[in-house]
């Protein structure tokens, strides 16, 4: 017997492992090199990020400690206040404040002080006019400029006559602070130490940075040498500093950049060849392993088939295939109509079981049928078992049915069986379920304890199984459980009691399980008990009260909490939705097509096929906004203006009330504080509590003009409880204090719009 199969299936892996081989390789490489890029970038941009915030603080904290110092010190206030005064006292003691602040700050170049009155400046050196000072260029150019408030560009900067000129960055800010217009301050930042600061922070041996101001002035490195021209790389980070206004670009020197891939990769070539000569001795291994099977079927075919001994053989399969062809094709017909006859006979003692008319022979058929295969021996029907039934449903069983085709249905169908079953034995009891309808499934289970373990059982039992499918395959469901029986014949009334949990799905049902034992007892009550709730309902609706809204969902609630059957439910929302639509007919044409439009019926469909009570509300409530701003906009506009009538001549009278609010108004006229507010913007486009304001400053006008009275019983008698609301009040909207008012002798209705006017 040649072995070709054997040489034929040894060879069949070289290819595809060598290449697999060689794309791992080079796909590591890539990786490698790719990570190394993006982490190098990252670094380097974290770092430089790092230096800007470094210098940016530094120049931050000089320029807080300086503006701090001015703000916090009245030194400065009076030395721009002298004018040739002679007052030395104040001009040392600005001086002792100056030199402080750059002894407390390396970086702080310079500080001098400005003052317009004199055209003079103070120095650290003492007193000096502005003519002649070697900086009295930039200090013209920055009080032409008033509103420049960043730092300068890098410039020359000395003070006196003799010194060497140093580059400085600058900032100025008017006196006093914050727009002051006797003098001005200057700060100046020495960009020696901020490029001494930069080079503490760069490693010039493996990375490489240049800073250029706004000016495209270089800041660092100072001097710019062919090795810091020609060494490095492309920049990996470009970024710029809002606050100094200069631009930073660093990377690595080239040479450095990705040093260490090539160790790595020469480690990895390394371990590659490792891998593909141990590859190479398993797939021998595991071929002559896999051999073995084959060869043991050749020779029990070779004893079977001594005719065909001397036939001309092409390979190990094509014997084998020739040998197994015939038994196939006999064997896939039988096990197909056993298959299906199996799930008719399964399918058909299921149903006649939990209908009350199980077989005589039940234990047989449990048997034959090999349900319940898991109690080792023991028959479906021993006496030490207890029996009970759970009905699944899915829920929006129309989505589920536009999703895929029958068959793909058909096959969920039947894999949802199993999961159920095996659900059920992870639970320690015994499940057996099929497909009683097209949308629900009944399970029986069987299994030992008492009615408290069974109680728990179940609910852990449903509650899983809803979980899992809900998890796994996204399909909503909902399950209902019945009573517990000790005999098989009873069984009827577990599955009838699961039935009626299902009944209550609405209102027992939000986790997804009803047990038969939360059901109310005595059954539910009598539905008419709620139409008084919804007579009320409907009045509120009709007298416009926006409380109908808040309303309606308690009355769903207690539909809820009172544990309605489903279709009763249904049932008196559907009445809800008549009644309204009686008391609402004839009302305006625009009522009357909303009342009969397609929308309407839309409603009533999707209401009676609604399988939660949030699922009515998310049917009901836009219906019922849109039929609510209908039948508003149909209302009498007349009521309307002449309750604001009312309303305006109330607060004309009793503005001098403290008490006098929306709450008062609402009580006044037995109407919401809502609708109030809302009355106010619609008929006099103006708020409640600016009207209010208005009358009351308006009179307040008046007292002030004509009276000698104290401001806080001018306050009392326009209706403020004290002189200090009053005057806030009154300056926010005239514009001046009682007190000036009175002071200035303005005339009342100068500065304030009469009521219902929009202030000019």
């Amino acid at each position: 017997m040649s072995k070709n199969w054997y040489r034929r299936l040894l060879l069949s892996y070289f290819p595809i492992f060598l290449l697999t081989i060689s794309m791992l390789i080079f796909l590591s490489f890539i990786v490698i090199n790719e990570i190394s890029k993006k982490e190098t970038a990252r670094a380097d941009r974290i770092s430089t990020s790092y230096m800007i915030d470094t210098m940016e603080r530094s120049v931050q904290e000089i320029e807080m400690d300086v503006l701090r110092d001015v703000e916090t010190s009245p030194l400065y206030d009076e030395f721009l206040a002298e004018r040739n005064t002679g007052n030395t006292g104040v001009t040392y003691q600005v001086v002792e404040h100056l030199r402080q602040l750059m002894d407390n700050n390396e970086l702080l170049e310079s500080v001098y002080v400005y003052r317009d009155s004199d055209r003079s400046v103070l120095t650290v050196q003492g007193l000096q006019s502005l003519t002649g000072f070697r900086d009295e260029a930039f200090i013209d150019r920055a009080l032409k400029e008033p509103e420049q408030q960043g730092w300068s560009t890098m410039r020359s900067f000395a003070e006196m006559g003799g010194d060497k000129q140093r580059q400085v960055i600058s900032m100025h800010k008017r006196l006093p602070l914050p727009f002051g217009d006797q003098g001005m301050i200057v700060i100046n930042v020495s960009v020696y130490g901020m490029q001494q600061l930069a080079a503490s922070m760069v490693n010039s041996q493996v990375s490489f940075l240049d800073i250029t101001d706004a000016a495209g002035q270089q800041i660092y490195p100072p001097v710019m040498t062919e090795e810091d021209t020609f060494e490095h790389d492309q920049p990996l980070t470009v970024l710029r500093s809002q606050r100094l206004g200069w631009t930073m670009e660093s990377g690595l020197r080239a040479g450095q950049l990705f040093a260490w891939v090539s160790v790595i990769s020469y480690i990895w070539v390394l371990i590659g060849v490792l891998v593909v000569l141990a590859s190479i001795a398993y797939i021998i291994y595991i071929t002559r392993k896999n051999y073995k099977p084959i060869q043991v079927m050749m020779q029990r075919i070779d004893s079977l088939q001594l005719s065909a001994h001397d036939s001309p053989r092409k390979d190990e399969m094509a014997l084998i295939d020739q040998a197994l062809e015939s038994l196939i094709e006999q064997t896939v017909d039988y096990e197909r109509q056993h298959h299906e006859n199996l799930l008719i006979h399964r399918r058909r003692l299921f149903m006649n079981w939990i209908e009350g008319e199980p077989p005589e022979q039940l234990p047989q058929e449990l048997e034959r049928l090999r349900i319940f295969p898991e109690l080792n021996g023991r028959t479906g029907v021993d006496e030490a078992l207890t029996y009970t039934c759970i009905v699944a449903e899915i829920q929006d069983y129309h989505a589920f049915r536009e999703k895929g085709n029958s068959q793909e249905h058909n096959t969920l169908k039947l894999a949802l069986t199993n999961v159920f079953q095996e659900l059920a034995q992870q639970d320690g009891v015994y499940g057996w379920s099929e497909w009683i309808s097209a949308r629900r499934a009944g399970i029986i289970i069987a299994g030992e304890g008492d009615a408290r373990q069974w109680t728990r059982l179940l609910f852990s039992l449903a509650a899983g199984s809803r979980e899992w499918v809900e998890h796994n395959l996204h399909l909503p469901m909902i399950f209902g459980t019945g009573v517990t029986v000790k005999q098989v014949s009873q069984l009827h009334l577990a599955y009838d009691t699961a039935v009626e949990s299902m009944k209550y799905s609405m209102t027992l049902g939000r986790d997804g399980v009803v047990m038969y034992s939360d059901l109310p007892e005595g059954g539910e009550p009598d539905s008419y008990r709620y139409l008084q709730s919804i007579s009320d309902w409907i009045k509120e609706f009709r007298l416009r009260q926006p409380e109908w809204r808040d309303h309606l969902q308690q009355l769903l609630g207690k539909l809820e909490e009172d544990v309605l059957r489903d279709d009763s439910i249904r049932s008196l929302v559907l009445s809800l939705l008549q009644m309204l639509n009686r008391e609402l007919e004839g009302m305006s044409e625009s009522l009357d097509r909303l009342l009969a439009s397609e929308q309407a019926e839309a409603v009533m469909e999707q209401i009676a096929h609604a399988e939660t009570v949030d699922e009515l509300q998310l049917a009901l409530m836009p219906y019922l906004e849109q039929l609510y701003r209908v039948y508003e906009e149909a209302g009498d506009s007349t009521n309307q203006r002449a309750l604001i009538g009312d309303m305006k001549a109330y607060m004309e009278a009793h503005f001098a009330n403290p008490d006098l609010s929306l709450n008062h108004l609402s009580e006044r006229f037995n109407v919401t504080p809502k609708y109030v507010s809302h009355l106010f913007k619609a008929e006099l486009d103006v708020k409640f509590i600016d009207l209010l304001v208005q009358l009351r400053l308006q009179r307040a006008e008046e007292l002030l003009h004509s009276t000698e009275d104290t401001i806080q019983n001018i306050a009392i008698q326009v209706g403020y409880a004290n002189s200090i609301t009053f005057g806030r009040v009154f300056k926010r909207i005239i514009g001046v204090t009682p007190g000036d008012y009175r002071k200035l002798k303005m005339k009342p209705g100068s500065l304030i719009s009469p009521p219902g006017e929009q202030r000019k």
